[in-house]
């Protein structure tokens, strides 16, 4: 999210990157809860250097790669539980960093 949002500062407001990082945010609120649910501790956030990218389109391979990195996290947590409810916030956050914002990245150059 931070990756998105320092490219969106660069950018401005109105570019795709603005928009995913307000998915992504309610992305971590959704996994945040779940962790509450069951007590669990998420690991600590890295402080993130803002991003440099010569281009738009470097820009957007860099939020493409961003979504894939995503989805196959989620593939690591999805094989350490069993628990239908976190499988399907884990099959939904998935599905929406390679349906939804890894084509936005693909073809917002």
């Amino acid at each position: 999210m931070q990756t998105y949002l320092s490219i969106s500062a660069q950018l401005g407001d109105e570019s795709v990157f603005d928009e995913i990082a307000a998915s992504e945010q309610r992305h971590l609120d959704t996994l945040i809860r779940q962790a509450e649910k069951y007590g669990v501790e998420l690991p600590a956030m890295n402080e993130i250097s803002p991003v440099e990218f010569g281009s738009l389109e470097e820009a957007c391979a860099i939020g493409a790669a961003a979504e894939i990195a995503d989805a196959e996290l989620y593939d690591v947590l999805m094989a350490q539980t069993e628990r239908s409810d976190l499988l399907r916030v884990y099959t939904n956050l998935q599905r929406a960093s390679l349906e939804q914002h890894l084509p936005a990245f693909e073809s917002c150059d």
